[in-house]
């Protein structure tokens, strides 16, 4: 990575010892903020919270990111593998139920290290866009316990509008494919081994909602499948006028309904509700915590 990397899809080659890369990232890891996350799917956050760690930069960079200041900003603090693997032991004495990495396909040297200096005593959660490469997912997969990646385009068309790479979905559905190998386990209610795909409806995009649930669905995977109805106007959606608004109660209906009848044995579904500012992560820098 650190001479010419090549670690995403992007391949942007850089020298990340001297520059960031066209994800954003440097020679060293990037974290914005770290604690403990209430708002996850039940079986990761469970009853104290998933110990989630924000990281800056992002290989894909959605228009419409909630985290819009970390994925498209220079949000956050460089810090050494050393002090990442403190970070995970700070999060476990806070009592997170695991450690969760948010968007952090761009460090994965880092992580290695990280990880080789410690090793978390809880599960710990990769929780990711997709837009990965199989040589990194299999480096990590030792690390990793929980997949949690997020399937969000299949038409090349709608990904290259929202992110500029009409070659989402060909490196998404590889990665997918690969994590959602993992069959889930668990101690009580928490999942400690184990995948799931998520997917955001987004507004006007319930075709291709349909397409991606037809398409996991053939996979015949043991992977939970979470269907999000959150999507809040952020970042750049003024751009785009169909993203100004929430998705309709109708729209969700109609992925929901599709979802139930495709014969996925394990589902979650969010509540229209959940689309509100107020559960997106506070990363203002004067504020300790993320919600």
């Amino acid at each position: 990575m650190a001479r010419h990397c090549t670690l995403c899809p992007l391949a942007c080659g850089a020298d990340r010892t001297t520059r960031r890369g066209a994800c954003g990232g440097g020679a060293l890891a990037r974290v914005a903020k770290y604690g403990l996350h209430p708002f996850e799917e039940p079986c990761i956050s469970c009853k104290n919270g998933s110990g989630t760690v924000f990281f800056g930069g992002c290989s894909l960079g959605c228009a419409f990111c909630q985290n819009y200041e970390l994925s498209h900003g220079q949000a956050g603090n460089e810090v050494s593998a050393r002090e990442l693997s403190h970070i995970f032991a700070a999060l476990e004495e806070m009592g997170a139920e695991n450690i969760n990495l948010v968007t952090a396909s761009h460090y994965v040297p880092q992580l290695l290290e990280a990880f080789r200096l410690y090793r978390p005593k809880v599960p710990v959660v990769y929780n990711t866009h997709s837009y990965e490469k199989l040589p990194a997912l299999r480096a990590l997969d030792t690390f990793v316990d929980v997949w949690l990646p997020d399937l969000k385009f299949f038409d090349p068309k709608i990904s290259a509008r929202y992110t500029g790479k009409a070659d989402y979905f060909a490196y998404a559905s590889a990665a997918v494919a690969f994590m959602a190998k993992r069959a889930p386990q668990f101690a009580g209610e928490k999942m400690v081994s184990g995948c799931i795909v998520r997917h955001l409806v987004l507004p006007l995009c319930t075709n291709d909602s349909l397409a991606l649930i037809r398409w996991f669905t053939a996979l015949r995977s043991p992977a939970y499948f979470s269907l999000m109805g959150q999507y809040t106007p952020c970042g750049e959606a003024e751009r785009f006028p169909e993203l100004r608004r929430r998705i309709t109660p109708r729209e969700y209906k109609k992925v929901l309904s599709f979802l139930r009848e495709s014969g996925i044995e394990h589902i979650y579904a969010q509540e229209l509700g959940s689309a509100d500012e107020r559960f997106i992560p506070d990363f203002s820098p004067d504020t300790k915590h993320l919600f």
